[in-house]
């Protein structure tokens, strides 16, 4: 089975993303695809459903199963197809993209992106194209915003809840777990965190959690607790007119003096110039 959908261009054109084709090959097994350098200027994502197939990677033939998939940069040499004993069930979308995007980063330094996702990523994935394939069935104008909002949370999806698939990369394991002791220390930031204790809550050595937090979450632990309880403390000033010294108490500061210092700094006013402005 082919399903196979070419989008009109957009008739506005300042969305951050676009789908041009979209489609899905199943029980397909001739499906074998090889384009020359320079001959699509878009970005082309597939990601394998079921069965199995490959991709060329620097003259390497790579594997791949459900819940793999890859990424191919603007204008790149392609080279793929399916396991015609166990053809793939695979999913691709052809995509625009007018401006820089973040998320599009590792594509972007690679002749080819290899990633794999959670099984729980690879059914939102399948939701969203759902989706897509529904509105390209009968394809309305006013379904532009909807197609490029999918497409945006499915590269975000992607670009959070995915590992790359090559040998030195971080796993997704650990990356999740990373993300959960996060999510608890921001849950609570009011109370006195040491960086042995943060690494405690994944079973880590405080070094090396320290160096995981800072690869994963883009900045160290200790950067992360003060920018929650900035957060925290700036939900406290506008929406209660708790006094200032009671707020850094709540917040986790220990002292008035020290909590004024580094709101100031993170947000170039003073807590009581914050909530003058918002109140």
């Amino acid at each position: 089975m082919r399903t196979y959908y070419q989008l009109p261009e957009p008739a506005a054109g300042h969305y951050v993303c676009y789908p041009d084709l979209v489609g899905r090959y199943n029980d397909f097994p001739q499906h074998n695809e090889r384009r020359a350098a320079g001959a699509i200027t878009a970005y082309n994502l597939h990601i394998v459903c079921s069965g199995s197939g490959y991709v060329m990677k620097e003259g390497q033939r790579v594997s791949l199963k459900a819940g793999e998939g890859f990424l191919y940069p603007r204008g790149a040499y392609q080279h793929y197809g399916t396991d015609p004993e166990q053809p793939w069930d695979v999913r691709w979308i052809h995509f625009m993209v007018p401006m820089e995007l973040l998320l599009l980063r590792a594509a972007d330094a690679s002749s080819v992106w290899l990633f794999a996702v959670s099984q729980a990523s690879l059914a939102r994935f399948v939701e969203l194209t759902e989706e897509m394939y529904m509105l390209c069935g009968s394809f309305e104008t006013r379904h532009e915003p909807r197609m490029s909002a999918l497409l945006y949370e499915l590269l975000a999806e992607l670009a959070h809840n995915s590992e790359r698939l090559e040998h030195d990369a971080l796993p997704l394991i650990t990356k999740n777990a990373i993300r959960e002791a996060a999510d608890l220390i921001r849950g609570t930031s009011g109370q006195a965190w040491t960086l042995p204790e943060m690494a405690a809550l994944c079973g880590y050595s405080p070094y090396y959690f320290l160096r995981l937090f800072r690869q994963v979450m883009g900045r160290t632990p200790q950067q992360y607790l003060t920018a929650c309880r900035i957060a925290a403390a700036k939900s406290l000033l506008v929406a209660t007119r708790l006094p200032v010294s009671e707020i850094a108490s709540r917040t986790g500061f220990s002292q008035s003096s020290y909590f004024i210092r580094v709101f100031r700094k993170a947000e170039n006013v003073s807590p009581k110039a914050y909530r003058e402005m918002y109140s």
